[in-house]
């Protein structure tokens, strides 16, 4: 026969309270990374939709069969692709998402799609501490 002793089994209150930090820690340096993680997802993103409205812009002006006059315009967090200064599609930057140059009208040239106006061809997103660079060659084309 086995006889009963006066200790249970099951575990003590340190050991649940070492489980509980550690899964606490754990849990907080996920967050903190998930976080980090959901700025460079939302400047990618930001970053891909602008450099779509830059290529179709560009495609536009190359095929230019109504001759009109395509630019792209950025005023304060609304990126505009333009066709004789009406709108014809536009991006809303997301808050936290800075873009420097804060303010652009860039023209794109008929049948060669180059842009005019254009100093640096470079447009910086920023947010929470990472950043993304899309660079426009003078003949337009997106890197």
């Amino acid at each position: 026969m086995t006889s009963l002793s006066s200790r249970q089994a099951g575990f003590t209150l340190y050991e649940v309270l070492i489980v509980m930090t550690i899964v606490v820690l754990v849990s907080t340096v996920g967050i903190v990374n998930l976080s980090k993680l959901q700025n460079v997802f939302r400047i990618r993103s930001s970053a891909d939709e602008i450099k779509a409205l830059i290529q179709y812009g560009r495609e536009l002006a190359i095929g230019n069969k109504n001759r009109a006059i395509y630019n792209i315009n950025l005023s304060g967090n609304i990126f505009k692709l333009q066709a004789d200064g009406k709108e014809m599609s536009r991006y809303q930057i997301p808050s936290g998402v800075v873009l420097t140059p804060a303010s652009l009208n860039w023209n794109f040239t008929p049948v060669t799609g180059a842009l005019t106006s254009c100093p640096s061809c470079e447009i910086v997103l920023t947010s929470g501490g990472s950043s993304e660079t899309i660079n426009i060659q003078a003949n337009g084309i997106v890197n």
